[in-house]
């Protein structure tokens, strides 16, 4: 999710130089120029970042967003980039990398805090080992604390916001605030009272049960995960979302989605809603398989399937 409606084009290495060096003036952190965006996601896939941060802490995350509104800048939010699709052009902005600032866990009795740019699964695994339960049927999901709030992921009848108590983001102004789990409008795949603000931790009230026994369903829910999909190809999981009473890896096979490619992408033969990058394929090809899938779905069910991927430095293609 990227900010700022109104932006200006930072492209220009000169002008990029001069805002690092205006950003370093006043917030710690490593900062890069035309960084590309196919290192920092899991389809391995995307043009240059015009600017790339990696922030010393929360409050430099802070900083640096104020900074990015009030010089016009567009920019977003990075942990893991597990389920981003980022423009064979890049992004024309500041990406925001929370993965080497907010990667703290503490656990206080029955209560697990945690910071946005974890990795989920350290964050499940912890708990199962301190006897702390609620989160381990979450196990194998790809991705970071910070986007799995902001997606409600889920799997096996479990979403992350089951056992939350509250999120801690900061606006786009760069103040900080925590949102309880009831303000942050958690539903299917999403957060609506989230839009618009950086996570950049959490707590939750997990329950009490044997590290043993947790870290037994950890392991079992990981074997059925690869069962299930065996993704040792670049993807980015899940394409679109379910919709109401039915399912999108279904409704895709029964249009022959499954197999379908088009340059170095192709739909899993294995999940029908799993694109895989097969041989060097490129943002384009993975957008032509989504419009070709959308419009086969729509013809042949009249059902409009939504996008769960993220979508970073395109206009209207999709």
């Amino acid at each position: 999710m990227s900010h700022s409606a109104e932006h200006i084009p930072i492209s220009d290495h000169f002008l990029s130089n001069q805002l690092v060096e205006e950003m370093q003036a006043d917030i710690r952190g490593r900062f890069l120029i035309n960084e590309p965006m196919s290192g920092h996601t899991s389809f391995r896939i995307g043009g240059p970042a015009s600017l790339y941060a990696y922030p010393g802490s929360i409050e430099d995350v802070s900083k640096l967003i104020k900074f990015c509104v009030s010089k016009g800048i567009q920019y977003t939010i990075i942990g893991y980039g597990t389920n981003m699709l980022v423009s064979d052009m890049g992004f024309d902005g500041c990406v925001i990398d929370l993965a080497e600032s907010c990667r703290n866990i503490d656990i206080d009795g029955n209560r697990l805090i945690a910071g946005a740019g974890q990795w989920g699964n350290d964050i499940v695994r912890k708990a199962a080992e301190n006897g702390l339960g609620g989160l381990e049927k979450l196990s194998g999901i790809p991705g970071g604390l910070g986007g799995w709030l902001k997606m409600n992921c889920g799997a096996f009848g479990s979403s992350i916001s089951d056992h939350l108590i509250s999120t801690n983001v900061i606006c786009n102004e760069g103040k900080i605030q925590t949102i309880s789990k009831h303000d942050a409008k958690y539903s299917y795949r999403s957060s609506t009272g989230l839009d618009g603000k950086t996570i950049f931790g959490a707590e939750f009230l997990l329950v009490p049960e044997k590290s043993e026994k947790l870290l037994q369903v950890v392991e079992d829910t990981i074997t059925e995960r690869y069962r299930r999909n065996i993704m040792t190809l670049p993807s980015a999981g899940s394409l679109f979302k379910n919709p109401p009473d039915n399912y999108a890896a279904k409704l895709i096979e029964s249009v022959g989605g499954k197999g379908m490619q088009f340059g170095g992408m192709e739909i899993s033969p294995s999940h029908a809603n799993f694109a895989i990058n097969t041989r060097g394929g490129t943002a384009s090809d993975v957008v032509d398989l989504i419009n070709t899938i959308k419009m086969l779905v729509q013809d042949n069910h009249n059902i409009e399937l939504e996008l769960e991927l993220q979508l970073l430095g395109f206009n209207d293609e999709i």
